[in-house]
């Protein structure tokens, strides 16, 4: 009797092990940070997954930095509409005002876009660490129904 117990809770100690060391493999294809960022030595679960980390946050650093820069040129080719349009004759002025309408109406979209995209870059790690815990929570489920006499 004691040798069926120690075997069920070696088998069960080896399903967790194995459950928690795939779980970072099993969602490394869905998501495009594997195509971005190099993978290094990283063998165990936790620097695998302290690396995908740091991927995802390089990433919402890289695009804050270009969302900033390509904002900064529709504001200066705004800017450079309005200076236009104060020296304009009369008769171009209609028309630049139109352009300038539509430069702040994609400036506005932009930004909004923009702030969106942060977001879910911001939130990808913390989707992460939830799909693991909720790895974690179905193999505990797993092991205490095994270990209960079935599966």
């Amino acid at each position: 009797m004691n040798f069926t117990l120690f075997s069920r809770s070696m088998l069960a100690a080896g399903l967790i092990a194995g459950a928690v060391s795939l779980a970072p493999q099993a969602h490394a294809a869905d998501s495009t940070t594997s195509s971005t960022c190099q993978q290094s030595g990283q063998t165990g679960v936790l620097g695998r997954l302290a690396q995908r980390e740091d991927c995802l946050n390089n990433r919402v650093q890289n695009y804050q930095k270009q969302s900033q820069d390509a904002q900064a040129a529709r504001e200066k080719r705004l800017q450079d509409l309005k200076d236009k349009y104060t020296n304009a004759p009369a008769n171009q002025k209609a028309r630049l005002q139109k352009q300038i309408t539509s430069e702040q109406s994609k400036l506005t979209s932009m930004r909004d876009q923009q702030t969106q995209r942060l977001q879910q870059l911001k939130n990808a790690p913390q989707e992460q660490r939830d799909r693991v815990n909720a790895l974690g929570t179905k193999t505990r489920g797993d092991v205490n129904n095994f270990l209960n006499g079935g599966l």
